[in-house]
């Protein structure tokens, strides 16, 4: 399936929390304070390797975050950091809803909230996802998803 020909019909940021915001740059700043005072006391080489296990977690971070939440013609996107990201064709959604439930999911959420999107698939575990606008996401997916059906009936006949 040819993802980059479809058309972007939604696209909601994924909105940092603050314990998300706090993780991503205390973990980092903690990593480069103690591979500077290790230097500073004479560590060299474990000081060094400090400074790589940062550039390692940073570069890790940016990668498996989400930016950003995006459905389109015939697909959900959610568009991690830099080239990364996770495309669910809807052939493989079996429902899209808002939800405050418990549940074992993937979790692509940014902020800690009572209510989330979980996206159930036919097959896999559903997916969880924490969009600016929980129900103007879901209704834009939903209705996405219900054009392209009727579009896959229409041209079946």
């Amino acid at each position: 399936m040819r993802y980059r020909r479809s058309l972007l019909l939604h696209r909601e940021d994924a909105p940092y929390g603050l314990v998300l915001r706090l993780i991503t740059v205390l973990v980092p700043a903690a990593l480069l304070g103690t591979g500077a005072y290790l230097v500073s006391t004479g560590e060299t080489e474990g000081g060094l390797v400090l400074f790589a296990e940062t550039v390692v977690v940073a570069l890790i971070f940016l990668a498996v975050f989400p930016r950003r939440y995006e459905v389109y013609e015939d697909h959900l996107r959610i568009a991690l950091g830099g080239p990364f990201g996770i495309n669910i064709r809807f052939d493989q959604i079996e429902r899209i809803e808002v939800t405050g439930r418990t549940a074992f999911t993937m979790n692509f959420v940014t902020r800690v909230t009572r209510t989330y999107v979980r996206i159930a698939r036919k097959r896999g575990i559903a997916i969880a996802i924490t969009p600016r606008s929980n129900e103007e996401f879901v209704t834009s997916a939903n209705q996405a998803i219900a054009d392209w059906r009727r579009t896959r009936v229409a041209g079946a006949a």
